[in-house]
């Protein structure tokens, strides 16, 4: 995960095989409006907590007997004051609204005193311009669902994210109103990605008699044969287990050019980890997160990644280098940056160019500098900047650029990941574009490059560390996806039980480069 994360993830893992079956799943339904609608709040599986303003009294109920047959087992209840412009609203959801994939046409279920009455959803969220659509009641003392359509307002995408409710306006006074089932447009955009998943994902999983990998398996960072001195295929993976007690430590694994295939399997290094974590006390006693390896002029291989204290005191960017090829290696007795964890290195022309983010909301930067232990001296940007990508998905964080190029095209390119909610539990990739692996362009395609998968999925919860290589006609994404199968209440939460996997996905080259406008 490329992150500065201060988590404990060993008291995760321990719930992980109570977890991993299959639940009630959150319904995702399509409608004959041609939209496919996520439940957010049923009252009683899915939940919002719900408030008034201007007056009346909200509680949650049983619903009526006799019109709750066959429904939810519990309601909301607004009973009016008298008061115009009294609203019954939402908490915050869990994530900003998303119109990618589908139309911005809501449904709420109602029990309505009366017929013919007018009902108003608004949205609304920090900084958005309130919108609002309207419908009216058809029937008296009876469920029906009712619709509101945003479509001629066009809204966008990530900004909204909070639902208020006016019945009536609430003009009346001592109304009883009953609704359930607040229907949302699905925000699951896993089918429209440019890069599809691979059907036998995971690649690489946990293996509980690997002490070093135990309990996650993450951040692959992949070396091809043009980047290595003997031609082989490497990836440097971030294992969680125990050495004895809990850490984070990093392996290899490796592929020959003659056999290589591009989603494996690949042969575990005999002697891992080669990166373990350092003596106690020192300042990588605890976790070794997101690799990025970098081979130099001097033919030393130097390893950038995160290094973390046993109690998460401290972190920053760190580095130790090889001088066998990447099998053994030695450190230096400080990070280079404290309080930032390690994206990714590339060296070109003469000059390492580190990259590395941190801060919250994150942020990144890329150092240039000569020196690879050192960046005394280096010039540092900020790079890939907040915000600014399609559909506003990196309104809030942007992390883990993994900086790559193509065979024929003149063009850096630096898969990224962000998020319009919170700092680090990150839903999508995005690509941007440089001349000078400084300055970067984001690609402005509303099409998603890859997302977090489905509901009840392995990786539903969040994804890190989209690392992209060229083979043949195609390109591959291997990623680090969080999450567990089968149902999960809120998968919008942060570091929910669930486990770290790595997983891969595909597209073809000529797709990618008209994605990003190049042909």
């Amino acid at each position: 995960m490329v992150r500065t994360r201060i988590i404990l993830l060993a008291a995760l893992s321990l719930v992980l095989a109570a977890c991993e079956e299959d639940g009630p799943e959150i319904p995702v339904v399509p409608d004959d409006t041609g939209v496919v609608y996520l439940n957010r709040c049923d009252f009683d599986n899915v939940n919002l907590t719900w408030r008034v303003n201007g007056g009346g009294s909200f509680s949650v109920v049983t619903p009526p007997s006799a019109e709750g047959k066959g429904h939810s087992l519990k309601c909301g209840s607004y009973t009016t004051a008298g008061v115009p412009g009294a609203s019954v609203y939402s908490d915050r959801l869990p994530r900003k609204l998303d119109f990618t994939a589908n139309a911005p046409i809501f449904k709420v279920s109602v029990l309505p005193p009366r017929k013919g009455v007018e009902v108003k959803l608004r949205l609304s969220g920090t900084g958005a311009p309130k919108i609002d659509a309207t419908t009216h009641t058809s029937v008296k003392g009876e469920w029906e669902i009712l619709y509101f359509d945003f479509s001629d307002q066009a809204p966008q995408s990530n900004l909204y994210n909070v639902l208020t409710l006016y019945f009536d306006d609430g003009k009346a006074e001592g109304e009883k109103w009953y609704f359930d089932n607040i229907f949302c447009p699905s925000d699951d955009l896993v089918d429209i990605c440019l890069f599809q998943r691979y059907s036998g994902n995971p690649v690489f999983n946990p293996d509980g008699s690997r002490s070093w990998r135990g309990d996650h398996m993450a951040n692959a960072a992949i070396l091809t044969p043009d980047q290595t001195p003997d031609g082989t295929w490497r990836v440097y993976l971030r294992g969680s287990g125990s050495c004895p007690s809990y850490c984070d430590q990093i392996g290899l694994y490796t592929q020959t050019a003659a056999d290589f295939k591009p989603f494996g399997p690949w042969t575990e290094y005999a002697h891992n980890p080669v990166l373990p974590v350092g003596p106690s006390g020192s300042f990588d006693d605890g976790f070794l997160l997101d690799t990025a390896p970098v081979f130099g002029p001097d033919g030393k291989l130097y390893i950038y990644y995160n290094g973390q204290t046993k109690g998460h005191a401290s972190h920053g960017l760190c580095v130790r280098y090889s001088t066998d090829g990447g099998y053994t290696f030695t450190g230096i007795d400080a990070p280079l940056v404290t309080g930032r964890g390690c994206s990714d290195a590339v060296y070109h022309d003469g000059k390492f160019y580190i990259y590395y983010g941190g801060g919250n909301p994150c942020r990144l930067y890329v150092a240039v500098t000569e020196n690879p232990l050192s960046l005394e001296g280096a010039q540092t940007y900020e790079t890939i900047p907040i915000g600014g990508g399609p559909s506003n998905f990196d309104s809030y964080a942007v992390n883990g650029s993994m900086v790559f190029r193509l065979k024929g095209v003149d063009k850096w390119f630096a898969s990224y990941q962000g998020s319009s909610n919170v700092y680090d539990f990150p839903d999508r990739f995005h690509i941007a574009m440089s001349d000078d692996l400084i300055h970067w362009t984001k690609v402005q395609n509303d099409q998603p490059l890859f997302t977090r998968g489905k509901a009840g999925q392995w990786d539903q919860g969040a994804i890190w560390f989209c690392e992209i290589f060229e083979h043949g006609d195609n390109l591959y994404l291997y990623y680090e996806g969080w999450g567990r199968k089968g149902y999960v209440p809120n998968r919008d939460e942060a570091y929910f039980s669930g486990q770290s996997r790595v997983g891969a996905a595909s597209c073809s080259k000529t797709d990618f480069l008209k994605w990003c406008g190049l042909q």
